[in-house]
């Protein structure tokens, strides 16, 4: 056994027994190269997912209903953004929301999932946040028990501008009028190097951070998301897991909600601007770094965010069956439909029968279990 392989297993050894590992350690699992190194972080991970939520993995039944793709912001990994006008532009009305989330509810759904474009017409009276609340209203006043997953910290800084609010402000607005938990969206990588790149219109880290505090200190839970395997480095992505981990402390030991899950989100760049392309140098994830940054999120993460999902849509059912092994242990909702990630040329699909989901988990020797978005068994 290498001296390296030694200091590995000294971590691990660390984390299975509930400590919170330091960015450098960190930072020294997510580096490692030598598949013997790799295999020994994989089954620290799949022993600590077994040791905090145990064998079962859970799914949700839910819809995302995407209701414009018009938006002010020029990310430039997205492809799913139109200008007014533009060919391929839309923008959902009352009737059709409904039609959509009358279909998903007969299917069996328990959650809406609702983001969208930055619109600046989208206005009700004058104002941005009366439209928001009417998107609210046209759900929940048929369907008063479905919950609802909706509006981005993004989408809450724009509404504050659009309004001049403070964020305290719209959250409470948005949670009183249905709103059950919000979208850690938005938050690609919580770096401001590469924000500037990725997406220098979006709102900074700090803010980011502060919109999802609020949120939790509001009783409003939220999710947590990483965009990686574009620009960022392992030391970046670290940092990233540092921030959600401090943010998460701060909630639980305050009797805050928090954060309930966190997603990775590897880049898919095939119809994604051509400028990011170019610079990343590949289409499609890479499924072996992908999966060791599952397993470190796992063991960075610890005790404070104790459920990982993978993400179906970017690296196919295969690649999410697989990263069940290595520290998830749930793997997402049946969506119904997704244009986000399959508009930058995602080749996961776009929607999941419960079925399919439940034969690949048993294939893995797993029981499947039907959740809710909080992670109550249905």
């Amino acid at each position: 056994m290498t001296i390296q392989t030694k200091s590995i297993e000294a971590i691990l050894d660390r984390a299975l027994a509930g400590a919170d590992l330091s960015p450098q350690e960190g930072l020294m699992l997510l580096q490692q190269t030598e598949p013997e190194q790799i295999e020994i972080i994989r089954q620290a991970a799949d022993r600590l997912r077994q040791q905090q939520v145990g064998d079962t993995v859970t799914y949700v039944i839910n819809r995302n209903i995407n209701f414009t793709n018009i938006c002010e912001q020029h990310c430039s990994f997205c492809a799913f953004r139109r200008d007014e006008g533009e060919v391929g532009a839309y923008w959902l009305g009352a009737a059709q929301i409904l039609e959509k989330t009358a279909d998903a509810v007969q299917r069996g759904a328990t959650e809406i999932c609702m983001q969208g474009g930055l619109h600046p017409g989208a206005k009700h009276n004058g104002q941005s946040l009366s439209y928001y609340l009417k998107l609210i209203k046209t759900i929940k006043e048929q369907f008063p028990h479905l919950h609802l997953h909706a509006f981005s910290p993004q989408e809450v800084q724009f509404i504050a501008r659009e309004d001049n609010l403070s964020y305290a402000q719209v959250i409470f607005a948005l949670r009183e009028a249905g709103v059950d938990s919000m979208p850690g969206t938005a938050a690609e990588v919580l770096d401001d190097q590469v924000r500037q790149v990725l997406c220098p219109e979006k709102i900074d880290t700090a803010t980011w951070l502060k919109i999802v505090g609020t949120a939790h200190e509001q009783g409003l839970p939220t999710t947590s998301t990483m965009l990686s395997g574009h620009i960022e480095t392992p030391a970046q992505q670290i940092h990233h897991f540092n921030l959600l981990r401090s943010l998460q402390q701060r909630a639980l030991e305050q009797g805050y909600p928090g954060i309930t899950e966190f997603i990775l989100l590897p880049f898919v760049g095939q119809l994604a601007p051509k400028s990011l392309r170019r610079r990343v140098g590949r289409d499609q994830p890479v499924l072996a770094d992908a999966l060791l940054l599952t397993a470190v999120a796992r063991i960075f993460l610890g005790r404070w965010i104790v459920n990982h999902q993978p993400s179906w849509v970017k690296l196919g059912l295969s690649g999410a069956i697989e990263a069940l092994t290595w520290g998830c242990n749930d793997i997402g909702g049946t969506l119904m439909e997704e244009h986000i990630t399959t508009m930058a040329g995602a080749q996961g699909g776009t929607c999941m029968q419960v079925e399919t989901l439940k034969l690949a988990i048993a294939n893995l020797g797993r029981p499947a279990r039907q959740r809710n978005t909080l992670y109550q068994f249905c």
